[in-house]
């Protein structure tokens, strides 16, 4: 009964089709599978090959078999694993597991794969006795999950790692064996099974970590006080939890594989949790590290303390639920509301399941007729198209043919590296015939960060056409050659809040800023996640605005000037044309964060290639 309970909660009802930003990723992903793109170098992204089995939104019939597949067998073996691996819990503990999966897991997205990693970890790879076969299945299971996503291959990897310490503290060299091959083989097969070329592999891990390694700096979103005094007591208490199993548990090499496991997990789910630490009602990433601990809660002491009916970390399940009582309460007022309107669309959808690809398709072409750019897809005709910046998902709508970039969403390309895998594919054969321009920005960033170095690149070798329901549509010209040359016209340090004026110049500006923080920043970024740095702008009538910086961007550069803030500042860059200009800035952080940075190393470019003059009023 457990099992099926379970696998029915997990069981999702997609969502319908549209442009915006998570739909257009999720909707990439089933595009990728089904037109073979390949991981690593066609695609860039922190979702791996299996990736779109577990998406939110449908795309009309497209890969609708296999995502039923999984939707339907796939979670009942994620439920009967669940359950079998917590088989040997008492009563209470068992019941509580459930519960608890069926009230919070639907909270943040990623909530069951790592409860189910965390488990074949503990009871599944390190259980005491455990024959080989077993151990092999558990390894090509994790083998498998770890091409979901590139978090789950992160977790996966630690959890066979944990096992062969475990192990091999023991003297089992078979036991070692059996798991780091079975897991060895599981990955390639995986990703040989999902249309990937071996050769390709790597490149996707490299690039899955670089996106990892920046995403602290470029997606940051700070929490409110209370909320992070609840995040981090909790994150304490597993803290605590996991060190007094290292030392408590008698079994030394079970004991090292295990906490070293937990202590690592908890940190990634720490990270994922309150390095962008939105919260919206009943969602949110900070749900991530509450609802892994209130469902974990009642299974690890019974798994790493047998024998023992109470234990102090189930507390944890009462601190959890207070927890989200302060900050999202919402989730007790309409939470049973959600969850039962959840529960009959399940069951609605589960009733109909062969009938749901045609409704799907139906949907997709509603969702088609909503959004139709009829001018611009006439316009494009049979040529390739790209969209700029994230909203992907409309040229999917619009049936247009695909060559995106890499990176295909670009608030996603926050290291130099990652830009320039983008700003190669505009140089190579694949650049698109045109491009897709819509005024798009994460947390306020200042524009023309996202794909800065490509940004950059675009006048001279794509012309403007027309808009269209807030898209200006570009076409290609000349091959992308590079950045515009670059003629240093200041450098200098400065502290924040020090005021820097540009040098008079009828040319566009490329500004490099190195925010550089002090040793109690580093520490912050290192424990937690780095401070905000703002840039603050100043126009030619005294105007100020404030917007977001992204360090690793800053660093290697963008244009300040003009300000890209409409695809219309774009069309009129490419003629020569500026609406305003900015005529000096600064550096700030939010309250509260400017004790963590030491100074700003400041390089300002005029960019000769890139003349501009003040616009007429009548200009299009």
């Amino acid at each position: 009964m457990s099992t099926g309970l379970i696998a029915f909660s997990l069981f999702s009802v997609l969502n319908r089709p549209d442009p915006r930003l998570d739909a257009s990723w999720q909707m990439m992903l089933i595009r990728a599978h089904v037109a073979g793109l390949q991981f690593g170098r066609d695609i860039i992204f922190t979702w791996g090959p299996w990736g779109f089995l577990c998406s939110l939104t449908q795309m009309g019939s497209a890969a609708a078999g296999p995502i039923l597949a999984w939707q339907v067998g796939g979670n009942l073996l994620v439920a009967f694993s669940l359950v079998a691996l917590t088989r040997g819990l008492v009563a209470w503990r068992r019941a509580a597991f459930v519960a608890a999966i069926l009230a919070f897991h639907w909270l943040f997205q990623d909530t069951a794969y790592f409860v189910l990693i965390a488990l074949i970890a503990v009871s599944g790879l390190m259980r005491p006795g455990a024959p080989l076969v077993t151990l092999a299945a558990w390894g090509l299971f994790l083998g498998f999950l770890a091409q979901i996503k590139f978090t789950y291959f992160v977790l996966s990897s630690a959890a066979v790692l944990g096992a062969i310490v475990c192990w091999a503290g023991s003297r089992s060299w078979m036991r070692c064996l059996a798991v780091a091959g079975a897991f060895a083989c599981a990955v390639l097969g995986a990703w040989v099974a999902a249309g990937q070329d071996l050769d390709n592999l790597y490149p996707y891990v490299r690039r899955s970590l670089e996106i990892s390694s920046g995403y602290a700096d470029a997606m940051g979103f700070d929490e409110a006080w209370p909320l992070f005094a609840w995040g981090s007591g909790l994150a304490l208490l597993c803290a605590l939890f996991v060190w007094k199993a290292w030392r408590a548990i008698p079994d030394r090499p079970f004991a090292l594989g295990a906490a070293g496991y937990l202590a690592f997990s908890f940190l990634v789910i720490w990270k994922e949790s309150f390095i962008r630490a939105d919260i919206v009602p009943l969602g949110g990433h900070v749900f991530g590290l509450f609802t892994y601990v209130l469902i974990l809660g009642p299974a690890l002491p019974g798994m790493l303390f047998p024998g023992t009916r109470w234990h102090w970390f189930d507390l944890s399940l009462a601190y959890g639920l207070v927890g989200i009582a302060c900050f999202d309460a919402d989730y007790y007022r309409i939470g049973p509301r959600i969850l039962w309107q959840m529960t009959y669309g399940q069951a609605q959808d589960l009733k109909r399941l062969r009938d749901l690809p045609a409704d799907w398709q139906r949907s997709f072409a509603e969702a088609s007729a909503e959004d139709a750019l009829p001018a611009i897809k006439a316009a494009v005709g049979g040529g390739t198209a790209d969209v700029y910046d994230y909203s992907i998902g409309t040229a999917l709508l619009n049936g247009l043919r695909l060559s995106p970039r890499p990176i295909f969403q670009s608030y996603s390309a926050y290291t130099p590296s990652l830009e320039g895998w983008n700003l190669r594919h505009y140089q190579s054969a694949r650049a698109p015939d045109f491009l897709l321009w819509k005024a798009e920005d994460v947390d306020g960033r200042y524009p023309g960060q996202d794909d800065a170095m490509l940004v950059a690149s675009l006048p001279g070798h794509y012309e403007a056409l027309f808009e269209e329901r807030g898209y200006y549509l570009f076409r290609k010209g000349t091959p992308v050659a590079g950045l515009p040359e670059r003629r240093l016209a200041l450098r200098t340090t400065v502290r924040l809040s020090e005021e820097v004026a540009l040098p008079s110049g009828d040319f566009a500006v490329w500004l490099e800023a190195n925010p550089v923080p002090n040793a109690l920043g580093r520490l912050r970024g290192m424990l937690y996640k780095p401070a905000l740095v703002n840039l603050v702008t100043t126009d030619a009538h005294g105007g100020t605005r404030t917007w977001r910086l992204v360090p690793r961007v800053a660093r290697a550069g963008f244009i300040l000037v003009p300000t890209l803030a409409s695809g219309r500042d774009m069309a009129l860059l490419m003629e020569g044309k500026t609406r305003s200009t900015v005529k000096s800035f600064h550096f700030g952080a939010p309250a509260g964060q400017d004790e963590f940075w030491s100074h700003v190393d400041v390089s300002v470019f005029q960019m000769p290639g890139l003349p501009l003059r003040l616009a007429e009023p009548t200009d299009p």
